[in-house]
């Protein structure tokens, strides 16, 4: 079941879903960093909060890639019709705002700085669905 949270604190409504996610800090020199595949515990329009075997320090800058299957079908114009899994996602960069160091990992607070509109759109859409589906 899908419980989406919100609360007094929060701007944007998380969508609890375990999507993989591709994630390597965003500096110089690129191919230098460590890629991190991981999940994501919950995802907004506004960021993404994920489990990580790997430390981002706060303030760092990400680049995220984040396999979301159903993404196209919220989709304006063309790729509204192009239904394949394999390339549905959402790439964005963002920034650590909060880091939790419990046990062997980390779950990570990322807040999106340059995401696609279209993109960004399509995950409200998606997001607008889930909440009209579980009030």
């Amino acid at each position: 079941m899908t419980r989406l949270t919100t609360d007094d604190r929060r701007d944007f409504i998380r969508l609890p879903k375990p999507f993989s996610v591709q994630a390597f800090e965003f500096k110089f020199p690129m191919a230098s960093q460590p890629r991190v595949d991981t999940t994501c515990v919950d995802i907004s329009t506004g960021g993404l909060c994920l489990e990580s075997p790997y430390l981002f320090e706060q303030g760092a800058k990400v680049q995220v890639r984040v396999h979301i299957p159903t993404l196209n079908k919220y989709s304006g114009g063309f790729y509204k019709h192009y239904e394949n899994d394999v390339d549905q996602h959402l790439n964005a960069i963002a920034e650590v705002a909060w880091v939790d160091r419990s046990g062997g990992s980390y779950v990570i607070g990322l807040r999106f700085l340059d995401i696609d509109s279209d993109t960004q759109s399509a995950l409200q859409r998606l997001i607008n669905k889930a909440v009209q589906d579980n009030p």
